[in-house]
């Protein structure tokens, strides 16, 4: 009989089996950190706008201000600082946040576009849910937390693959893998939640570690989308042509022509040209896009502001697409809140899976340990009492003597 029939039977089974426990034992308080804080990464954004709700929130009065006004009072406020992104929230009643770069790092601007006055600002140092961020991305150690993130990334993959192997019953029982007893002890349950827990999150887990383990080997991951897919894995920003003299078209005029181009599409994030060879992007979310900052790009001359490229992520090479779609899959938002939740749950998976084995382990081989130590320990024990008791009277016979 062959391993698809009789898996019990098979070395292939019993080595696989080897490899999960103890990578279990070893590794999975690590598993449960990461994917444990990575569920709070899942709405990191929303968590931080409502830490922040007094730089968030606006009163809206009528239409918004100009945004280059916006800008001069940006950098009016911050002078030496480089002026990197802007996002621009449709929805009333929200402020716009411009991020600048300087010598002390990022710095968070929130803007009032109603009454054109600056709220405040967020730098992100000392916070708790950046800690978590950079607890889930880089354990709190920069590039080497990365890379060894990334490796982690990949043995939590043979976990997965190592367990489906364990847990499969045979071709004639595979209907035993997805039952539950609910009548037997808490041993029984306690391996049949493992089980069920492993099986159901499988798929997705191994899709979290894959795409994962993508910005820890970014060139690799290049390379090998490219030779699958024979498309390009990205796709570089335009480039352009400055006039000497010219000088920079009005940022109004600028977001004026960005809007008007793919009308469909919600403004979302305004990148400022950094070079003079790159222009002004602005990124916008389509009807369908679940996307957070949309993949949907209009590039700006910034002296002229015509229109150099538009790139809908509909048209973009399979690999380039690919490429920007690792982050959605990564963090679930790729079919807005259902897909979160369900990712905010599969989070929770590991730590019900390392308790489970570990309770599945603990009575399967330490607590037979201590029952046959247990076991030994009533016969060792009466041998010693005879011993004392003849030791007693050979005292006593010569205190007699």
């Amino acid at each position: 009989m062959s391993f698809w029939d009789r898996p019990r039977d098979a070395w292939l089974r019993r080595v696989f089996f080897q490899v999960h426990l103890w990578c279990g034992l070893t590794l999975g308080l690590y598993f449960v950190l990461v994917c444990v804080t990575g569920t709070v990464v899942v709405y990191k954004k929303e968590l931080e706008r409502l830490a922040i709700p007094e730089l968030v929130h606006v009163e809206p009065t009528g239409s918004r201000g100009s945004f280059a006004g916006m800008v001069r009072l940006v950098t009016d406020a911050y002078p030496g600082q480089r002026l990197v992104n802007a996002y621009l929230y449709q929805e009333r009643g929200v402020s716009w946040s411009f991020r600048l770069q300087g010598s002390r790092g990022r710095v968070q601007v929130y803007v009032d576009p109603y009454r054109m006055r600056i709220l405040g600002q967020d730098t992100y140092e000392n916070k708790f849910l950046q800690w978590v961020y950079d607890l889930h991305t880089d354990l709190l150690m920069g590039p080497q937390g990365l890379w060894l993130n990334g490796w982690g990334a990949w043995l939590l993959v043979a976990m997965c693959m190592t367990g489906i192997v364990v847990w499969w019953p045979g071709s004639h029982l595979w209907r035993r893998g997805f039952q539950y007893a609910s009548r037997a002890g808490w041993k029984g349950k306690t391996y049949d939640i493992h089980r069920l827990t492993g099986v159901a999150s499988l798929a997705l887990l191994i899709l979290i570690a894959v795409t994962g383990a993508y910005y820890a080997f970014t060139p690799q991951y290049e390379a090998a989308i490219a030779a699958m897919t024979g498309d390009p894995a990205r796709r570089l920003a335009p480039r352009v042509v400055s006039t000497a003299g010219v000088p920079a078209a009005e940022l109004d005029r600028v977001l004026d022509v960005a809007m008007r181009t793919m009308p469909e599409g919600e403004a979302r994030l305004f990148t400022f040209s950094s070079r003079p060879e790159l222009p002004h992007s602005l990124h916008k979310a389509l009807p369908d896009d679940w996307r957070t900052q949309g993949d949907n790009v209009v590039y700006l001359h910034p002296q002229t502001a015509e229109v150099v490229r538009v790139d809908y992520h509909r048209d973009l090479p399979l690999g380039v697409r690919l490429q920007r779609d690792m982050f959605g899959l990564h963090f679930g938002t790729f079919w807005g809140h259902p897909s979160r939740v369900v990712w905010l749950l599969l989070g929770i998976a590991p730590l019900i899976l390392f308790v489970s084995g570990v309770l599945i382990w603990w009575n399967r081989t330490v607590s037979k340990l201590f029952r046959r130590r247990g076991a030994a320990s009533p016969i060792a024990a009466p041998a010693t009492a005879r011993a004392n008791v003849a030791a007693t009277s050979s005292t006593v016979a010569r205190q007699r003597l």
